[in-house]
């Protein structure tokens, strides 16, 4: 695992926007932000928006935790995926979970499902609840959510990416290039006529990877021939569909790219079912190195993450700030393309 700091003088603890902070920038009684807050009392319409708007601009969540439990530690530590369909995420999980238990944490979960003001309402609620930490599989967050991060007051690891202005701290891989693997794998075995299926940009480490793979190909004179994208994640059924969309439409084709293994996977069962033989008629490559697709009657051309060691790197981090460590903020973890038979 490549790792390096850029911040490694930060400080565990953060100034924590409290209820009075936004009764001062409000000009009102902390009693009135609290009604409005619990959305119970009289307030003037008004009165309302106005602390509504600075809420959302100090980045305050209202602290659920009464009394002295409002300032004891939590052995809860929040996490937040996209989604539980994709075993992607499932692994990373167990890496997670298998830290923090060891070291007496326990993780609380939310679903974004991709969509960024969900994930925003899931760390509102989280928050509300002063975990002790907080994981989340996302970099592209609202202004709001970024704000509220940013004045959380306890560690935060964003996973799966790497920036090099992480809100807090992230673990990933560099998707870019995992995309680049990909596209000179396909160059180096020959194909030119290369076409796509995909989602839409809502996941953007997808969105990355063919970025990495598409400008990799135009370096070297060539273009995706065709593209088929869905308006949701891209599973075996859909992978299936689509790859049998796109021959459809690009008959010539001799490679695809799909942006998962599980995709990629569906994308195999069409040609199984069409009479295509992989890979002397059509190639095949994938991403994230499942076992699933290894375990093929042709193993799947992929690359490989260590998603558990994403995980339990997340999880070390948020423990090693808790204990008044600074580990590193930003943390890469390799990546290596599988050369299967599917190519």
């Amino acid at each position: 695992m490549k790792s390096k700091n850029d911040n490694g003088n930060k400080e565990l603890k953060k100034p924590q926007t409290t209820l009075r902070d936004v009764a001062v920038a409000a000009n009102v009684s902390e009693m009135t932000v609290s009604r409005v807050m619990r959305n119970r009392g009289p307030v003037a319409e008004k009165t309302r928006k106005k602390i509504l708007g600075i809420v959302d601009q100090l980045g305050f969540v209202p602290n659920k935790i009464a009394g002295s439990l409002a300032t004891s530690s939590s052995n809860l530590i929040a996490v937040i995926v996209p989604s539980l369909r994709n075993q992607v995420f499932t692994e990373v999980l167990a890496g997670i979970t298998e830290h923090l238990e060891l070291k007496g944490f326990k993780p609380v979960i939310g679903i974004s499902e991709y969509d960024s003001d969900q994930e925003e309402a899931l760390i509102r609620s989280m928050l509300s609840w002063r975990p002790s930490g907080l994981i989340v599989s996302s970099m592209a967050h609202t202004e709001p959510t970024r704000k509220i991060l940013k004045k959380a007051g306890i560690p935060i690891v964003e996973i799966m990416r790497v920036a090099k202005e992480p809100v807090d701290a992230c673990v990933g891989i560099d998707h870019i290039n995992a995309g680049v693997l990909m596209a000179q794998h396909f160059m180096q075995k020959g194909y030119q006529q290369i076409g796509y299926v995909g989602w839409s940009n809502r996941d953007l480490t997808a969105a990355k990877r063919f970025q990495g793979f598409s400008e990799e190909l135009k370096k070297n004179d060539l273009e995706i021939i065709g593209v088929v994208e869905f308006d949701q994640p891209v599973d075996m059924e859909r992978g299936k569909e689509g790859l049998a969309t796109l021959l459809a439409d690009y008959p010539n084709l001799d490679a695809v790219y799909f942006p998962n293994d599980i995709a990629a996977i569906g994308g195999y069962f069409h040609c199984l079912g069409a009479g295509i033989d992989v890979p002397s008629e059509l190639a095949i490559g994938g991403f994230s190195g499942l076992k699933i697709g290894q375990l093929m009657p042709v193993s799947l051309t992929t690359v490989l993450i260590d998603r558990f060691e994403i995980g339990r790197r997340s999880a070390e981090i948020i423990v090693e700030r808790l204990d008044g460590q600074q580990p590193e903020s930003i943390n890469i973890v390799d990546i290596s393309l599988v050369k299967g038979g599917t190519t």
